[in-house]
């Protein structure tokens, strides 16, 4: 699987029923309500690395440190892209290792969410630690988690 940079013509991938902010945001299949589609703006400096996978899923690496080589990961997929899911978690993570040269990245994780675990430790993710109440869902404080990746070598 190969990521590309963005193109304005991306711009609908940016975009979709997953909640914001999420390391792995996959389409929920009942979307909190009175809440508007989680959505990313296109970059505008070197402290955000877009890609996309065309036409499926994007992925964003912000909050960028290159002194300390360590950046926050987001990820978007479409609805009906959720075949793409495993091998597109270790393309963002190999992307960010081998092509930026960072050493950690990490995101935020939902449980509520219905996140597969398994997957994010397949890709190398640990949870490192969970913010109690930490994100308001469905009219409730619902649990957040860190988890990162360190790149060993």
């Amino acid at each position: 699987m190969t990521l590309r940079g963005y193109r304005s013509a991306d711009l609908p991938l940016l975009s979709g029923p997953w909640l914001a902010g999420e390391l792995l945001g996959l389409p929920l299949e009942q979307p909190p309500a009175m809440v508007a589609p989680a959505a990313v703006e296109a970059p505008k400096d070197n402290t955000v690395e877009l890609c996309v996978l065309p036409g499926a899923a994007f992925v964003c690496f912000t909050e960028l440190d290159w002194v300390h080589r360590r950046a926050r990961l987001e990820i978007g997929v479409q609805p009906g892209a959720e075949d793409v899911v495993t091998a597109l978690l270790k393309t963002a993570v190999s992307h960010g290792f081998r092509v930026l040269n960072l050493h950690r990245l990490y995101g935020w994780v939902t449980p509520a969410a219905a996140v597969p675990v398994a997957l994010l430790q397949d890709a190398g993710f640990s949870c490192e630690a969970t913010i109690p109440a930490g994100r308001w869902i469905a009219g409730r404080p619902v649990d957040r988690q860190i988890w990162g990746a360190v790149r060993h070598d």
